[in-house]
């Protein structure tokens, strides 16, 4: 079974033509996709798609560009998304220290709040980590025997942190970076080490 785990649908480049999208998923023998939940509002977006079109599921949460709406009021709208039974994961969330779009503590916040909506939810966590890896890390060690399953999607690092993802028990999401000639080649000459159980 083929499934995409990481699908932006909610995107507005994707509200023209939303059918053929998913069509041509049909056709490439995608049996399933998780529309990505990226903020509260693009959260409520993905599971609504998840009622017009199957057989799609959905995640929640909030990405760490967009840290800075994590409060008390937005986790409990998330949780009310994720009692949902398509809403299969908490996330996309985690830390970006490459683009700082949100200060770093804010992030670190918002990633801690998160990591205690899935504990009580006992649910997988989708997970963004760019440049980030320390911080990211020690969070994951601290918490990750409360945690269902992690996704560490979109990986970009190098071989040292793959191996402490992979001795966690993660999952590894390898996104269209590898492609990118300039940023992500090193990502050729890890693919090995990923254990094919343990892509995401």
């Amino acid at each position: 079974m083929l499934i995409d785990i990481g699908a932006n649908l909610t995107h507005e480049s994707f509200q023209g033509d939303i059918e053929s999208v998913l069509a041509r998923a049909k056709e490439s023998k995608v049996d399933q996709i998780i529309v990505t939940g990226t903020s509260v509002l693009s959260s409520i977006r993905a599971q609504q798609l998840t009622q017009k079109h199957n057989p799609l599921y959905s995640t929640a949460g909030i990405h760490p560009h967009h840290a800075e709406e994590t409060s008390e009021r937005t986790i409990a709208d998330l949780e009310k998304i994720l009692i949902l039974p398509e809403v299969v994961a908490v996330g996309e969330t985690g830390l970006d220290f490459f683009r700082d779009y949100t200060a770093r503590d804010v992030q670190i916040f918002s990633f801690e709040k998160h990591i205690e909506l899935a504990t009580r939810l006992k649910l997988p966590m989708f997970l963004h980590e760019r440049e980030a890896h320390k911080d990211f890390l020690q969070l994951l060690r601290e918490y990750i025997h409360k945690i269902e399953n992690v996704v560490v999607h979109c990986f970009t690092g190098d071989k040292t942190s793959l191996r402490n993802y992979l001795d966690l028990d993660c999952y590894i999401g390898i996104t269209g970076w590898i492609t990118d000639t300039k940023r992500g080649s090193h990502l050729h000459d890890i693919l090995k080490y990923i254990p094919s159980d343990k892509f995401g």
